[in-house]
């Protein structure tokens, strides 16, 4: 039970609660377009979102010590080890946006050897390939948030008529996402997304505003994993991309439950649902951080693609916190006490 004490200061002061998770918000989108501004991209991309060539060698020589030696030589020369089973190096990654008959010659002269498939692997990625790879990722994650709020939207809204029209407008923005938006000029393209995009958002807000915070949520807590994600300077691939369609399966579970206790209430009040949820969501949350946090220490000596996708949902899910328990019950409930007068 919700101590008296506890749920009067909760409805003196849970509007005011809105000012700190609305300030990360604000700051996160100034870093996102800050960084924007002086990148042209939202994030950094590794090879196989900008194209170039990656060069696995089968040797223990240290990857630090080969970096060192090549940067002079090979532009934006990265490199990585892996170790195998008994924490030993056995492999080193060279990645560069250099060609492989620029990178080969080089490389062959500081090792010594000429390079072969039995002491290598050699693979290069098209700049163009990888773009179109990069912009199919993007729309897929957009797509996926859109078709996210419908969904929420046609559980949570009453009229059967608006939920058909939100999902007729989502089938248009998929079809136009999917077979038009990168084959029509540039600023027409954007024009029409930005039609859709306020369409759909006045449509949730007007017919349903807790689905409405439900979406807004997920959309706070894309945004801001993104802005610690280039404050940090972490490198994306096509699975960080990934992670981010998996965190907005993560930030919708408990904001779902949260609202459906909430709406569905009979005899309780308001704060009675609220703090239950809170407490099973909450051990949701943390149950998925422990694990993930977990995988991640071990993954890590590795070197793998999950590193990056574990490091995303970490920051992720502790953003979804702060959405789901401050930003998203002080919305429904503000709703609810408006609805009342």
């Amino acid at each position: 039970m919700v101590s008296e004490k506890l749920s009067g200061i909760y409805n003196k002061h849970y509007k005011k609660a809105l000012i700190l998770p609305a300030l990360i918000l604000i700051l996160s989108i100034v870093i996102i377009t800050n960084f924007y501004m002086t990148n042209h991209d939202f994030v950094h991309r590794d090879l196989s979102l900008t194209g170039g060539t990656t060069i696995t060698l089968f040797t223990n020589i240290s990857s630090n010590e080969i970096q060192t030696t090549l940067s002079s030589q090979v532009v934006d020369i990265e490199t990585r080890y892996l170790l195998d089973s008994n924490g030993k190096q056995n492999q080193v990654i060279i990645m560069t946006s250099e060609k492989p008959e620029v990178i080969k010659p080089i490389l062959e002269k500081y090792l010594g050897y000429s390079l072969t498939d039995s002491n290598s692997n050699i693979q290069f990625i098209g700049s163009s390939l990888s773009e179109n790879f990069y912009k199919q990722l993007g729309v897929t994650v957009l797509i996926a948030f859109f078709w996210m709020a419908a969904v929420v939207f046609v559980i949570f809204s009453d009229k059967w008529k608006i939920k058909l029209l939100a999902i007729l407008l989502n089938i248009l923005f998929g079809i136009f996402m999917g077979k038009l938006f990168f084959k029509l000029n540039i600023l027409l393209s954007s024009i029409f997304l930005l039609v859709f995009i306020i369409i759909l958002v006045s449509l949730y807000i007007k017919n349903s505003i807790p689905s409405f915070a439900v979406m807004f949520c997920a959309f706070a807590d894309i945004v801001m994993t993104l802005a610690v994600i280039d404050l940090i300077g972490l490198t994306i691939s096509g699975a960080g991309i990934v992670a981010f369609l998996m965190l907005i399966g993560y930030s919708v579970d408990t904001d779902i439950l949260l609202t459906t206790r909430v709406l569905k209430r009979k005899d309780t009040s308001i704060n009675h649902e609220i703090f239950g949820a809170f407490k099973t969501g909450m051990t949701m949350t943390l149950t998925a951080i422990a694990s993930i946090a977990v995988a991640l220490m071990f993954v890590h000596p590795f070197g793998t693609v999950l590193n990056q996708m574990f490091v995303i949902l970490l920051i992720g899910l502790g953003f979804d916190m702060l959405n789901t328990w401050i930003t998203n019950t002080s919305l429904i409930k503000w709703f609810l006490e408006h609805k009342k007068q």
